[in-house]
């Protein structure tokens, strides 16, 4: 038992360091440094004889000459054609931060001045407009291929002292802007951009969230590309990483002043590496799927036969980038946790899986055979439980003796045995703080303080939600077994058995867990304790009043006389009638009760499809102070009421 015992534990652990490896390791794939970028950025198939798929590639050139291309399946001849050598047109939009946050440490100069870089890097023809927001969204200048014109826009570009920022309104005006201008340009070949410049989250905007930008993006045909001008960690990368996989595009970091024209050149750079690749299709009509292979890089994308589909409509799906935890996880130094993690999870559980194959029964069970019926002899008495070394031992000692004076011990003790799990108190009581302990390091560690206390809160409550459950679900199972075990103790008695003959015949005529209860009886007989005394232990572990009358009427007919039999009859009758009542009250009262827990659950539920179907509407509740002492009152009210109606439905027996 103790190696089984050990076995299992080792296993949990185990599985534990395994899940942690498995959720480190998309942050430590996405080492840093500089992957490749491949995208589907437009499929032209008015020409069935001549598709042309643009796409972006930011990998090594050379990769181009080994590309592949198949149309539902079947391999294509391609063309490949540089966009700058074709008809295509670049439509960007510039979408620059000014709210006050960006006059720290120069970052809105830095951004201004890798603006006018990029318009004097800009395609002759090529159009673009400039967007400026703080709480309000400016447009100083429309589409213009004018460059004089532009850097006049970006020299009038400055930040306010005070001032929030209309991030989603800003977006959302960009995306109308490049509707309306394509309308114009409908006779020529345009690609649609974004580019956003931003230090923060969104704080201003009013009625437009994240869905109506990702939305409006879609229907331009215009892909986000952002720069990430936060060095504090104040933007919502999530937010953003979001937006970017929804419409297409990339997200660069620009931790500090110095680094924003980098990051700007590096955008300029992958919007230059365009290329537009040519051949015939023979999937006739319909939806048709391609798959573009460059590199170690494949891009799935769809198109219909003889339409124009650009941006999110060809279905492009980003790679996944970033990951879970800090920054210091996305390179070696996570990868070589995850390979220490996975390397303990393995030994651990191998240890496991031998220590359950070679395990044998050295536990209470086996040390009390020798007084049952037909038990065995056994040799091995130094039964130690979880803790097999000295600093487990002396910790578990310590937890004893710090629930023993809080005065909980005692109680979990018997939570244990009526679930019929065979822990120490103590043990059980050092096993879950360490796990909560690591638990709460690794949830806050991997996904944040608040998000990683909320886990741990959750994870804090299952442990003695689920004791509490299997210590139920055994008791009723228990009460519901007691009628028909003393039906069968009267019988018993009635054929000539003596009190303690017939709870033995009984025992191994009912099933668990009375069963087993009753044959703990008989070995502490055995052992000595009174028959009167175990029975009520009994009634003790498993909290049964009707067990306890039972006992009691044992008792009492022991010591005046009289025909046990007929008395454990009656009792059981009695039990039985108030069990149909018991059955009846919680028929009258379902009604009352399934209110309860509509009325409980509607305003979280509704508040979650709100979230979902409209983020923007439900976010003030969260971010600003008024919201969130709403919501705290609304919480406070919600249980409040909840324990009300549980009170009210909830009659005595």
């Amino acid at each position: 038992m103790v190696n089984r015992r050990r076995g299992l534990v080792v296993a949990v652990i185990s599985t534990a360091l395994a899940f942690l490896a498995i959720l480190m390791l998309p942050a430590a794939s996405s080492a840093a440094g500089d992957e490749a970028t491949l995208s589907v950025r437009q499929v032209d198939a008015r020409d069935p004889d001549r598709v042309g798929v643009t796409f972006l590639y930011t990998g090594d050139q050379a990769d181009l000459e080994k590309m592949s291309l198949r149309e539902n399946g079947t391999a294509k001849e391609v063309e490949l054609t540089s966009m700058s050598k074709t008809d295509q047109r670049m439509a960007t939009i510039v979408v620059v931060d000014t709210s006050a946050s960006m006059n720290r440490d120069g970052t809105l100069t830095a951004a201004t001045k890798a603006v006018d870089q990029l318009i004097d890097e800009l395609p002759v023809g090529d159009p673009m407009a400039v967007l400026s927001f703080n709480d309000s969204v400016s447009v100083e200048t429309g589409f213009t291929t004018d460059t004089d014109q532009l850097h006049s826009a970006v020299a009038n570009i400055a930040a306010p002292r005070d001032g929030k920022r209309a991030l989603y309104e800003a977006l959302h005006r960009a995306g109308l802007l490049m509707t309306d201008q394509k309308r114009l340009w409908s006779t020529v070949d345009t690609q649609a951009n974004v580019i956003l410049l931003t230090d923060g989250p969104d704080s201003a905007s009013d009625g437009v969230g994240r869905r109506e930008v990702a939305s409006v993006l879609r229907s331009s045909g215009a892909a986000l590309f952002t720069v990430n001008l936060a060095h504090d960690g104040g933007t919502d990368t999530g937010m953003l990483d979001d937006l970017v996989d929804r419409a297409g595009g990339m997200t660069v970091e620009a931790p500090d002043a110095k680094s924003v024209s980098t990051a700007v050149d590096q955008i300029q750079r992958a919007l230059s590496s365009q290329y537009v690749a040519t051949f015939k299709s023979t999937a006739g009509k319909g939806s048709v799927e391609i798959s573009l292979t460059v590199g170690s890089e494949t891009q799935k994308a769809s198109f219909v036969t003889g339409a124009r589909s650009e941006g999110a409509a060809t279905e492009f799906v980003a790679p996944a980038k970033g990951g879970i935890g800090p920054e210091w996880l996305h390179g070696s130094t996570g990868m070589v946790l995850i390979v220490v993690l996975t390397a303990l999870a393995i030994g651990g559980m191998v240890y496991a899986f031998a220590s359950l194959a070679t395990s044998s029964d050295d536990g209470l069970s086996a040390v009390l055979r020798p007084y049952e019926e037909g038990g065995g002899v056994t040799t091995d008495d130094d039964e130690k439980g979880l803790a097999q070394t000295a600093i487990l031992q002396r910790a578990v000692e310590l937890t004893e003796d710090f629930a023993d004076k809080q005065g909980f011990l005692v109680k979990v003790e018997s939570m244990l045995e009526r679930a019929d799990l065979p822990l120490r108190a103590a043990e059980a009581l050092f096993f879950y703080a360490a796990a909560l302990v690591v638990v709460g390091l690794a949830s806050m560690f991997l996904l944040g303080f608040v998000p990683g206390l909320l886990a741990l809160l959750v994870l804090a409550l299952l442990p003695p939600a689920a004791l509490a459950f299997l210590a139920g679900r055994r008791g009723k199972k228990f009460v519901s077994q007691l009628p028909d075990t003393l039906h069968l103790l009267s019988g018993s008695l009635r054929a000539g058995y003596s009190l303690m003959q017939g709870v033995e015949a009984v025992s191994q005529e009912v099933d668990e867990p009375m069963a087993k209860e009753l044959r703990r009886v008989i070995t502490e007989a055995r052992l000595g304790r009174d028959v009167e005394d175990s029975l009520d232990g009994v009634a003790e572990r498993m909290q049964s009043a009707d067990f306890a009358w039972a006992v009691m009427a044992i008792r009492i007919q022991r010591e005046v006389g009289g025909n046990l039999a007929e008395l454990l009859n009656t009792v059981a009758d009695t039990m039985v009638q108030r069990e149909r009542l018991r059955r009846e009250v919680a028929a009258l009262t379902a009604e009352g009760k399934i209110s309860a827990i509509i009325l409980g659950a509607m305003p979280v539920g509704l508040g979650i499809l709100m979230w979902l179907i409209n983020p923007g509407y439900m976010k003030p509740l969260g971010t600003t102070g008024l919201g969130q002492g709403m919501l705290g009152l609304a919480i406070v009210s919600a249980l409040i009421g909840f324990v009300w109606m549980k009170k009210t439905i909830t009659v005595e027996m």
